[in-house]
């Protein structure tokens, strides 16, 4: 197993040129690894529903520890790709994974979005649906680029991003939550869409809020009809939705609740 930071890649890596890997971005606070447990169970099961072979996980923690050390607060991504070789799609005899990473300063701007909230709109683009990589974090993000491309277009930070069944799914690089009477909505990412880790942190501690959670599958004029909207990911953890669908939102209760939760787990 390879394990380089800044390092050149080669032109035969099958994450390259397939997209043959996965990966996933740790928040550094204070030269600490935030939610390292979480992540570790999504490399893990990455790592078994793309075949993958055995990988050195303890290794893999002392030098995303390393790394973290030497910053503040940052970001760091862990890619792992299949390797060298192989003739076109075929998979080499011997597969040794490669594994990248790389730290990079944490976005200021998601203090703003933390405190003062995002405008978020509708993507005209549809999530395709029925992956057998639905919910894994692979390296193959033309759709969210695209995405964020659109985003970018409209003049919001977010989209609500649909299935082709028109089925509410996540953000661009988020997770979408929202609100009705104390209940918190969230797609169940059945067929399409990736499953943080700030997600999972939110469906593991639920039980201690004074909210209920509601899994399923929604459609837009569910998120039109909500109280409160909030996005998550990784880095960003919590941030409210101020502006949806021409209107305001200017109170936060539930995304308040779980940014004050992760704060003090952090």
């Amino acid at each position: 197993m390879l394990s380089l930071l800044d390092a050149n890649l080669s032109t035969l890596d099958r994450g390259l040129n397939y997209g043959d890997g996965f990966f996933t971005t740790i928040l550094v606070q204070s030269g600490k690894l935030t939610l390292w447990d979480y992540h570790l169970k999504r490399l893990k099961r990455a790592q078994l529903q793309l075949g993958f072979p055995s990988l050195d996980f303890v290794t893999i923690k002392k030098d995303a520890d390393k790394h973290a050390s030497k910053a503040n607060n940052a970001v760091l991504k862990v890619t792992i790709t299949r390797g060298e070789g192989g003739r076109g799609y075929g998979l080499p005899e011997c597969v040794k994974p490669s594994v990248f990473m790389s730290i990079s300063e944490f976005p200021q701007s998601y203090i703003n979005f933390r405190d003062s909230g995002i405008s978020i709109g509708i993507a005209k683009q549809r999530l395709a649906s029925g992956s057998a990589f639905s919910s894994i974090k692979t390296l193959n993000r033309l759709e969210q680029v695209l995405l964020k491309r659109e985003a970018d277009s409209t003049g919001v930070v977010d989209l609500v991003c649909c299935d082709i069944f028109d089925q509410v799914v996540e953000g661009v690089a988020s997770n979408l939550f929202w609100v009705k009477d104390k209940v918190i909505y969230t797609s169940d990412l059945d067929s399409a869409g990736v499953a943080g880790v700030q997600r999972q942190f939110l469906l593991d501690n639920v039980k201690h809020s004074p909210y209920q959670i509601q899994l399923g599958k929604f459609k837009i004029e569910d998120v039109v009809a909500a109280d409160e909207i909030f996005v998550s990911n990784s880095v960003l953890q919590f941030a409210p939705v101020n502006t949806f669908n021409e209107r305001n939102y200017e109170r936060f209760p539930v995304c308040r609740w779980f940014q004050n939760l992760v704060k003090n787990a952090s």
